[in-house]
């Protein structure tokens, strides 16, 4: 489990460790967040932007008019919980992935 900060408006460096329980080769990261209190949900997928024995870097960019399909999302201030799913192809719906979660965690958006 790992925690991080996403800050609206901008573009955030992601650290996480998903690359050393990958089974495939050059994967799509899909992330899907949940709200802990509305329970919406909302999903990016994208690959890492650096990813090596230690850690992958994601940059997810919280905006208004998010392409999910490029590492964007929008989400409201608050507690977000996220999974992690890999995949062969670019997706944006977690029936499409391996079904494994890679990682789980929460997030604070500010």
């Amino acid at each position: 489990m790992s925690n991080f900060v996403l800050n609206k408006g901008v573009t955030n460096n992601t650290v996480v460790t998903v690359g050393e329980r990958s089974q495939l080769l050059n994967p799509y990261y899909l992330i899907s967040f949940t709200n802990k209190f509305s329970t919406d949900t909302t999903v990016c997928s994208l690959q890492a932007s650096v990813s090596n024995d230690r850690y992958d870097l994601f940059e997810i960019t919280e905006t208004t008019n998010p392409d999910n399909t490029s590492g964007e999302v929008l989400l409201m201030a608050g507690e977000w919980s996220y999974k992690i799913y890999e995949s062969t192809t670019q997706t944006l719906d977690p029936n499409e992935t391996t079904g494994r979660v890679l990682q789980r965690g929460l997030i604070i958006v500010k």
